[in-house]
């Protein structure tokens, strides 16, 4: 009997472990956060079961079968049951369920992308990981329509530019409003001394792209008048990085690579330059001696010096270390982050950049949900220890010019009694400059009552530039006797803002009331001292200020403050009638006492129509619309600080042993707010089973009473003085926008994403422009941005010179300014956008990101080195003219008149040297494996990810100038750069 019912447990055991299939698993969202109220069905035995707070669902399933997982707002999920037994299945939202539930920030307040009235553009978190960069304006390249970023060149610490809808202001800032968690950021150096080879050190250098949670761009009137003045040009939200419910997690984020020129001018070989310059003296009828030609008299002619190979051939290193510990309850919740970044350069020697940083947030919300605050800081320090030259624009020196180094290791500076420019000498010129970025913003909120809250942004920016630079005698040609000097500045900028705010919301049926009212107080403070330093005894004691024998110092001190009172309403009906109302009146320290204060504001209304019942009924299809428009004012007031003032400084020479004053600038406190009115109408479309979401916006912005400094008889003393000029300048465009979830399937997707713009910049109106000094400068009914030159009308096919079309069609060799300058070229680009392609199969993900614009630009295969002197040539040059009856566009090679002065007007000011620009960019390319979850859970983590990234990989374009995106054959393009790395989440 014993053993009957032992054998009877024992099949009950088998047949218990052989049905107990039980599959324990997690559900996720996008972020990784659990995700409860989801349905888990098994598709083939229709066993259901609903996830819990934390995620967590059992179910019996078998190998082999597929659990189906639904829940409201997320596209339907397909599992497939392996051998994994407690899988972690992560859920998407659909594009439809996006537009309700992705908050859009707007500064002040956020809404829905289904609830906006206005225009914004956003770029998230995902998409500037992915991008191997140190500076986050650089991941906005192509990325937002409307929105131009153009890279300064491609050294580490390079400045970045942003325009946002084109050139509102003929001559004054046309910066955007840059706020990174509510505190106003400038993107303008606050350098006051010499620049190194990357230009001015860019303040964005300091910022942490891996701290961004995300970037909205803010365009038209009903998104950027709440901001008034400041929000003229648009605005440019930086969110940071902020705790969130859910575990306590671990990341590590580690990768390094190396970095190339893109695209640089073929230039001559060694023979192809000796024979250009041998050509050169033969049609000058001259013989070239040891002055005019040593290249061809004193130098070894076979010795071949690569000098593009030799100055920017090498490679540029970056290493990026990011670590972040994150987590928190209902209550609290805490993000901490902290990484180190290293880019060198492609020049010759240990030069580069390297920041370090810390970023810290905690937010708190009281038990009973009235009170919540959150606490956000970040610090960074950033050294930066480029040359002072930009040595791109040496690598057109003589193939054959003496080696660097003399034999004994010092700097050439002749060879065989001819002096030759040594660029390896700027590589002894040192520039250090080292950055601290201190930022703090405190948020307060508590609920009054049901509806109504207090809240108080707080924000707090500090930075600090110590630049130091430094000239040694060994640097400076001997034959000069020049000794070493240096140059030393500080400066400092500090700023401050406080906004108190209350926000009232309350609903009545189908309507829903938002109304906020707030007011700004803002100051900006920069302190500065520079000082010129020379008479050293020894190039060793450069670095010593008190060691010079001669200093000389000069300080600059500026201080703005801001205020304003800003209000908002909007009346949502039904969630199908919209409309929004935004006032703000600003008072600006840049202006004379009776012209401080003015007011702006707008008027945003859409109208989602898919929510009517005749749409519902006769376009099923048709899953969202919206039809928005907006008409607001905005103003400008970057005009610089104390411009209304009478101003003195120091004069040089003293006069009976005293220190005299000297007038620099005249008093005028009667100018006043430049305006900026904006009008736009959009479209937004969804279709497809939610998986098209379509955009279409056309704007008009109209600038007036422009800010100018006007030009003034030299009898009075001064050039100028700023004034108001009844000038009107008009932005208009088409904005394109369509994001495609092209392919959803159980183990595959294929988003696409796609972004174009069409933008036109026109000044309508400048009186008396004929006769005006900006005569030479503008043209009604032309851009802005344009170029007046003179027609070139190719080669004399007898003597070998370039000529030109006069005003009056007839050919010439002197054209006369301005008179024959008559053909006009836009620089601004015709259109731009970007197209976006992410596919995922598994744990395998590949995105590929393209970036084009058309344009024309100057072609940097010219510059004003004739083709015959002793400067290497671009290829282009071997179709020059040879003989009478040539038919070329490329002159004789010559060293003298009249061929140098026909050159010089060629390729300075004729349209034979402007070309197609437009290019095509791989921008960005990303391709990653994430382990399978079980993997992962061998050593307890919730992520491990190998990754590839590269930038600028691949360029095509038609221009024959090297890089289309910079077109000055003397800066260093941007980069093409392919990195290795690894994340792990804990």
């Amino acid at each position: 009997m014993k053993w009957i019912l032992v054998l009877a447990l024992a099949a009950c055991w088998q047949a218990s472990a052989a049905g107990n299939s039980g599959i324990h698993g997690r559900v996720i969202d996008e972020d990784g956060n659990p995700l409860s109220q989801v349905t888990i069905r098994v598709k083939e035995t229709s066993k259901t079961t609903i996830s819990s707070s934390k995620g967590l669902f059992t179910i019996q399933a078998d190998e082999g079968q597929t659990l189906l997982c639904e829940a409201t707002r997320y596209e339907d999920r397909e599992f497939l049951v392996g051998r994994d037994k407690s899988p972690t299945i992560q859920m998407e939202l659909s594009l439809a369920s996006l537009l309700n539930t992705v908050v859009v920030n707007k500064g002040y307040y956020t809404t829905t992308q289904k609830l906006n009235t206005g225009n914004v553009s956003t770029i998230k978190a995902n998409e500037i990981e992915e991008q191997p960069v140190g500076n986050p304006l650089a991941a906005l390249e192509g990325r937002a329509p409307g929105v131009i970023v153009t890279q300064s060149n491609g050294l580490p610490g390079a400045g970045f530019s942003v325009s946002i809808r084109g050139q509102n202001s003929i001559f004054n800032g046309n910066d955007p409003l840059f706020l990174i968690d509510g505190v106003p950021f400038t993107n303008t150096s606050i350098s006051l001394g010499a620049v190194s080879a990357n230009g001015p050190q860019s303040p964005f250098n300091s910022i942490n792209p891996a701290d961004i949670e995300s970037i909205e761009i803010l365009k038209d009137a009903d998104a950027t008048a709440i901001y008034g003045s400041r929000g003229a040009n648009g605005v440019v939200l930086i969110t940071t990085k902020k705790g969130k419910i859910g575990k306590t997690k671990f990341g590590l984020n580690v990768y390094t690579g190396s970095g190339t020129i893109t695209r640089m001018t073929d230039l001559l070989n060694p023979h192809q330059y000796l024979q250009m310059r041998r050509e050169a003296f033969a049609n000058d009828n001259t013989i070239p001696d040891i002055s005019s030609a040593p290249d061809l008299t004193a130098w070894d002619t076979t010795r071949h010096t690569d000098w593009k190979k030799l100055l920017i051939g090498g490679s540029a290193m970056t290493t990026d270390a990011q670590a972040s510990l994150s987590g928190g309850n209902t209550q609290t919740q805490f993000f901490m982050g902290s990484g180190i970044h290293r880019e060198t350069t492609v020049f010759p020697g240990r030069l580069g950049d390297i920041r370090g940083d810390f970023h810290f947030n905690i937010t708190n919300t009281s038990l009973d949900n009235k009170f919540k605050a959150s606490l956000t800081t970040s610090y960074s320090t950033d050294k930066n220890n480029l040359i002072g030259q930009d040595l791109t624009g040496s690598i057109r020196l003589s193939p054959d010019a003496p080696a660097p180094y003399d034999p004994t290791g010092k700097l050439a500076w002749s060879e065989a009694g001819a002096e030759f420019s040594n660029p390896f000498a700027y590589l002894l010129q040192k520039s250090t400059a080292r950055t601290d970025n201190l930022r703090s913003n405190l948020l307060l909120r508590y609920q009054v009552a049901p509806g109504l809250n207090l809240k108080a942004n707080l924000g707090y920016n500090s930075m600090q530039l110590e630049q130091v630079f430094i000239y040694p005698g060994a640097s400076l040609d001997p034959a000069f006797n020049f000794t070493g000097f240096a140059e030393y500045s500080t400066n400092s900028f500090k700023s401050w803002i406080v906004e108190p705010q209350a926000d009232y919301q309350n609903a009545w049926g189908k309507a829903k009331l938002e109304v906020l009212i707030g007011t700004s107080l803002q100051q900006e403070a920069t302190n500065g001292s520079i000082s010129y330093a020379s008479n050293f005894g020894s190039d060793a004691l450069l670095a010593s200020p008190s060691a010079a024998g001669q200093v000389t110092v000069f300080d600059k001190n500026t201080l703005y403050h801001y205020e304003a009172f800003f209000g908002r309403a909007n009346l949502n009906w039904a969630d199908r009638y919209l409309l929004n109302l935004t006032g703000r009146r600003d008072g600006s320290s840049r202006f004379g006492p009776d012209r401080q204060f003015a007011n702006f504001g707008a008027i945003g209304a859409a109208w989602i129509f898919s929510k009517e019942p005749f749409i519902k009924e006769h376009l099923s299809l048709l899953k969202y619309g919206k039809l928005r428009g907006s008409v607001g004012t905005t103003g400008n007031d970057q005009i610089g600080d104390y411009r209304y003032l009478n101003a003195y400084s120091s004069y040089p020479y003293p006069y009976q042993g005293q220190t005299g004053l000297v007038p620099t600038q005249l008093y005028n406190p009667d100018y006043g707010w430049e305006t900026n009115r904006k009008m736009e109408l959009g479209l937004e479309l969804g279709t497809a089973n939610d998986r098209i979401i379509a955009m279409v916006s056309y704007y008009n912005n109209r600038s007036s009473n422009q800010l100018v400094n006007g030009v003034l008889p030299i009898q009075t003393g001064f050039a100028g003085i700023i004034q108001n000029l009844p000038a009107l300048v008009q932005n208009t465009g088409w904005e394109y926008q369509l994001n495609a979830a092209i392919v959803k399937s159980k183990d595959f997707t294929w988003d696409a994403s796609f972004n174009l713009t069409f933008a036109r910049n026109k000044l309508l109106k400048l009186p008396n422009l004929s006769s005006s000094p900006y005569a030479n400068n503008f043209e009604i009914g032309k851009p802005l941005n344009i170029i007046k030159l003179v027609h070139s009308a190719g080669v004399d096919p007898q003597t070998g010179i370039v000529q030109f079309t006069d005003k009056d069609g007839h050919i010439t060799s002197t054209p006369s300014f301005p008179a024959d300058y008559t053909i006009i070229k836009d620089l601004t680009p015709a259109f731009y956008g970007g197209l976006g392609n992410r596919f995922q199969y598994k744990g395998l993900s590949l995105t590929l990101f393209f970036q084009f614009v058309r344009r024309e630009g100057y072609n940097a295969s010219y510059n004003n080195a004739l083709p015959g002197s002793m400067t290497n040539q671009p290829t282009a040059v071997l179709s020059r003219w040879k003989r009478p009856g040539d038919l070329t566009h490329i002159q004789l090679y010559t060293n003298s008149d009249p061929g140098s002065t026909a050159y010089s007007y060629y390729s300075s000011a004729s349209d034979g040297i402007v070309s197609d620009a437009s290019f095509i960019r791989l921008k960005n390319v990303a391709l990653s494996y994430s382990l399978p979850v079980k993997l992962g859970s061998m050593v307890r983590s919730e992520l491990i990810r190998f990754f590839l990234q590269g930038q600028n990989l691949l360029t095509l374009t038609k221009y024959k100038g090297g890089d289309p995106e910079i077109t000055n054959s003397s800066i260093l393009p941007p980069l093409k750069m392919l990195t290795a790395g690894m994340q792990i989440t804990f």
